[in-house]
């Protein structure tokens, strides 16, 4: 069954209705959902052409990619295969088999299909011009997991410029796709179960879709992560070596860095110990790209952004690998050890905290929604760091601040405990006092939370707080 992305399908169709042939560009993390969205808009279609680049490898060449490529437009259109010296040859052959009638052509992990030739997206940009276009009822969809490639090599490249109808970058599903997804498993789940399943998988589409595929989605979990046939279990290593092949090994260097705190560009460099220069920002970029990596600006009191930034990993996949799958790996394999409980997992209310706050992030939007803020008044909405200097006298963090323009800071905690008591209004009382803001403005305190409010403390924070919401109100 298909779920979410619903604003996504309703910009392809309303390419289904112009009366001129499209190019479309779709980028996003590895397992997001692409090939499935794709593959869902295609059911409008009487002709659907799939072909996908064939994984990289060190023996790999060019010209495997194009017989791969003719076999796969052979068994299609049931034709002679043909031979093709290059991709001029390649995408004239696909231009002929789509001069006519509708059609949906979906060339997916196109940097593999690309690799080795640097002549591949200037031979598609000649096809495009002179043949496949010419048929007004072809769309052209082009996708892949490295962002950056296809930024550089299509989005960028000033040969494409003005051909492109639509660009879209996927991201994980929202609370309320995940929500879908929670509802489809008929067993009932608590807001904690939730939060661990999102610990380890975000909002990754076919993460999710594994785990709740069966009747119970905390063992099916546990066997994902931690059986040598898991399918989280070997997930993490074909991320680095598919994804970034030979660029793999220093990008895990700097995801790895990212795993217990957030550090901005200048402590990340200096901590792997590598000049700060063009190569590192270009490291940064890719990994931002990939939808693994976030870069968190601050914003100045009157709503300008500051050249202060944090780096945070916002894949929560790739901590939950790091923290806990990687160090029992070896002993799985071995059968030395298996893990029958989450119980079994140290400190894992600390790394749902560290979760909780990225699934918040990642969702803002609905938290501006239940604020009843208006997004054309928002002047920033950031997690916020205030460091001690000679205008500030004391430091403090924010989870997340919105500054909207009528001079109104919402200052939202984020608290993912078994049972929240009233220790966090001192908590954010203290970053009220110690924050610095104009004189006119005001400050609402507000509690993002999952878990149980205290009995005896609730009345005292209802009384306290602007705001309170719970996951579940996320969800729904």
């Amino acid at each position: 069954m298909f779920i979410g992305r619903r604003k996504e399908l309703e910009q392809l169709n309303q390419l289904k209705t112009k009366k001129m042939a499209s190019l479309v560009c779709i980028t996003g993390r590895r397992r997001i959902g692409k090939s499935c969205l794709i593959q869902e808009f295609s059911k409008k279609f009487k002709s659907f052409i799939e072909i996908q680049g064939l994984s990289p490898g060190e023996t790999l060449s060019s010209k495997d990619q194009l017989i791969h490529f003719a076999t796969k437009l052979s068994l299609r259109f049931n034709t002679r295969q043909e031979y093709f010296e290059n991709w001029t040859m390649a995408f004239n052959q696909l231009a002929k088999l789509t001069q006519k009638g509708e059609h949906l052509i979906f060339l997916d992990e196109i940097s593999w299909m690309a690799q080795k030739d640097p002549t591949f997206s200037s031979c598609l940009k000649e096809a495009w011009d002179t043949q496949i276009k010419k048929n007004p009822k072809v769309i052209l969809v082009l996708c892949g997991s490295v962002s950056a490639w296809i930024e550089e090599n299509i989005l960028k490249n000033s040969s494409f410029e003005g051909r492109i109808s639509l660009q879209m970058n996927l991201q994980e599903f929202s609370l309320n796709e995940i929500n879908e997804f929670f509802n489809t498993n008929k067993t009932r789940l608590s807001s904690r179960e939730k939060i661990l399943i999102l610990s380890a998988t975000g909002g990754v589409a076919k993460y999710l879709e594994e785990v709740l595929a069966g009747t119970d989605p905390l063992k099916d979990l546990l066997f994902l992560c931690f059986n040598p046939n898991g399918f989280l279990f070997n997930e993490f290593e074909k991320i680095f070596t598919e994804v970034f092949e030979r660029k793999s090994k220093t990008l895990e260097k700097v995801i790895r860095q990212l795993v217990e705190k957030n550090l901005s560009p200048s402590e990340l460099a200096h901590t792997l110990k590598i000049d700060p220069n063009s190569d590192f920002s270009n490291y940064l970029h890719i990994l931002t790209m990939a939808g693994l990596l976030s870069r968190d600006y601050y914003y100045h009191a009157d709503g300008t952004q500051s050249k202060l930034s944090r780096l945070r990993l916002r894949d929560n996949y790739l901590r939950f690998y790091i923290k806990y799958i990687e160090p029992l790996r070896d002993k799985v394999i071995n059968k030395a050890q298996t893990v029958k409980s989450v119980e079994d997992l140290k400190n894992i209310s600390g790394l749902m905290g560290l979760q909780f706050e990225n699934i918040i992030l990642a969702n803002r939007d609905l938290v501006h929604e239940h604020l009843k803020i208006d997004s054309a008044s928002i002047n920033s909405s950031s997690p916020h760091l205030q460091k001690k200097n000679s205008k500030n006298k004391h430091g403090c963090q924010v989870d997340l601040l919105i500054h909207t323009n009528m001079d109104v800071f919402y200052l939202c905690e984020m608290k993912c405990k078994k049972v929240i008591t009233a220790e966090v209004i001192k908590e954010v009382e203290q970053k009220i006092v110690a924050l610095s803001l104009p004189k006119r403005s005001v400050a609402r305190p507000v509690l993002i939370y999952a878990g149980e409010l205290s009995e005896n403390h609730q009345e005292q924070l209802v009384e306290y707080f602007y705001k309170m919401i719970s996951f579940e109100d996320l969800l729904e």
